[in-house]
C-alpha cells in the first residue's frame, strides 16, 4: 500500500511592488564606519535562469507584476520540468498550463503523490501563475464509471489546490443524445465546482471542435455557479465554425460575456472528420501526416495558420484573465523567442 502523503504546503508570500520598490528591494546595501555610512545598490534584478543558478527560487527573485493579461503556455511533457520551466520563464512568460495526465500523476482516479511530491516542489520554484487542464482520460458523462471519474476530477482539483492553481479546464466535448448522460454531466460539474469555490478556483468550461459554441455557452449558464465559466479555445472555434457552418466573429463576441480563460493556437480551419470517427486513431497521427494537408487542431503558434487574430482580439477587447498558448513548441524552438515576443503584442490589444 502507498502511504505516502503530500508535502507540506506553505504558499509564497505574494506582495505586489512597483518596478522601483522591487529594485530598491534588491539593493545590498553595506555599511561602513569610517565616515559614515556607504550604500551600494545593485539595481538589476537577477534572471530566473540565475537566480536558480545562485540556489535561490525564482519566484523570490522577481518582481510580480499587476497584469490583466497574463501571457502563459501550456508545458509539454518532460522528464526535466526544471529545465523547461526555467527555458519558458526566459522566454518571457508569466503563466504556465499543466495537465497531470502529461506527467503520470494519476493513477487509477487518485493521485500518486510519490510522483507529486517531485513535480510541486519544482512548481513552486518559480513565479508562474498556474492553471490546470484536466486530464485526456476525464469523462463526467461516463456513467459505467462515474465513481472513477468523479474521483479523478477531485484528484485534479487537489492538485490544483496543491500549486494554487486559478482555473481549472475542463473540456465540454459533444452533447449525448441520452437526457440522463447530460443531467448526469451537469450534477457532476456542479459538484466539482461547489469543492473548487471552497478554494476559490475557477472552471472553465472549453468549447472542443466537436461541438458547437452555443450549447457550450447554454451549459455553463445552467451550471449557474459564480466560479463557472468560459474557457474560450480560439483554434476550436475556428474549426468548428467552418465545419458546422455558423459565423466564428459571432461566436467570438457570445463568448465574450462568460469567458474567464482564453486559448490561443493557429489552424487552417479545415476540419478532420476523423475526429469524431475514431479519437482514437486521430491522436496517433504524425505532424508529417497533418502538416502538410494543414488538416485538423494543428496547434500551430498564432499567425502560422489562418485564423483571424486580430479581428479575434479586437472582439474580446476589455477581457482579463489569462492567454495560455498550446502550440507545440518543442517542434519550433528555434522560434520560441519571437513567437512569444509575437503572441505578447497581440495581447497587448486586449486593453480596453
Amino acid at each position: 500500500m502507498n502511504n505516502a502523503k503530500p508535502l507540506p504546503h506553505t504558499p509564497l508570500p505574494l506582495v505586489r511592488l512597483t518596478e522601483f520598490e522591487a529594485a530598491v528591494f534588491s539593493c545590498a546595501i553595506w555599511a561602513q564606519s569610517l565616515g559614515g555610512l556607504v550604500f551600494a545598490f545593485s539595481l538589476t534584478l537577477p534572471s530566473p535562469a540565475e537566480a536558480l543558478w545562485r540556489g535561490f527560487p525564482a519566484a523570490q527573485c522577481q518582481y510580480p507584476i499587476e497584469m490583466p493579461n497574463p501571457v502563459g503556455i501550456a508545458v509539454s511533457p518532460t522528464s526535466d520540468l526544471q529545465h523547461e520551466l526555467v527555458f519558458l520563464h526566459d522566454l518571457g512568460y508569466d503563466a504556465v498550463e499543466i495537465s497531470p495526465d502529461g506527467f503520470d500523476l494519476i493513477f487509477c482516479g487518485r493521485l500518486q503523490y510519490p510522483l507529486v511530491n517531485d513535480v510541486v516542489p519544482v512548481l513552486e520554484r518559480h513565479g508562474f501563475r498556474y492553471s490546470v487542464h484536466s486530464p485526456a482520460a476525464l469523462d463526467l458523462r461516463d456513467l459505467r464509471d462515474r465513481d472513477l471519474q468523479m474521483q479523478m476530477a477531485e484528484s485534479v482539483v487537489e492538485f490544483c489546490r496543491l500549486i494554487h492553481a486559478e482555473v481549472l479546464v475542463l473540456h465540454f466535448e459533444q452533447q449525448s443524445a441520452d437526457a440522463a448522460v447530460e443531467t448526469a454531466f451537469l450534477d457532476s460539474v456542479r459538484r466539482l465546482a461547489d469543492r473548487a469555490q471552497n478554494q476559490r478556483l475557477r472552471i472553465g468550461i472549453e468549447n472542443i471542435e466537436v461541438e458547437r459554441l452555443a450549447p457550450v455557452l447554454d451549459f455553463v449558464r445552467r451550471v449557474d455557479r459564480p466560479n463557472v465559466g468560459l474557457t474560450f479555445d480560439v483554434g476550436h472555434a475556428f474549426l468548428a465554425a467552418r465545419y458546422f457552418g455558423f459565423d466564428y466573429l459571432e461566436a467570438v463576441r457570445a463568448a465574450r460575456s462568460p469567458l474567464i480563460h482564453l486559448h490561443v493556437t493557429d489552424n487552417f480551419g479545415r476540419y478532420d472528420p476523423l475526429r469524431l470517427e475514431n479519437f482514437t486513431l486521430y491522436r496517433t497521427q504524425r505532424t508529417r501526416d497533418i502538416f502538410p494537408v494543414g488538416r485538423g487542431d494543428l496547434h500551430l503558434p498564432v499567425g502560422w495558420g489562418a485564423i483571424p487574430y486580430e479581428e479575434t482580439f479586437a472582439e474580446l477587447r476589455g477581457y482579463q484573465g489569462s492567454v495560455i498558448t498550446e502550440y507545440r513548441y518543442n517542434l519550433f524552438r528555434a522560434h520560441a523567442r519571437g513567437l512569444a515576443e509575437h503572441l505578447r503584442s497581440l495581447v497587448r490589444r486586449l486593453a480596453p
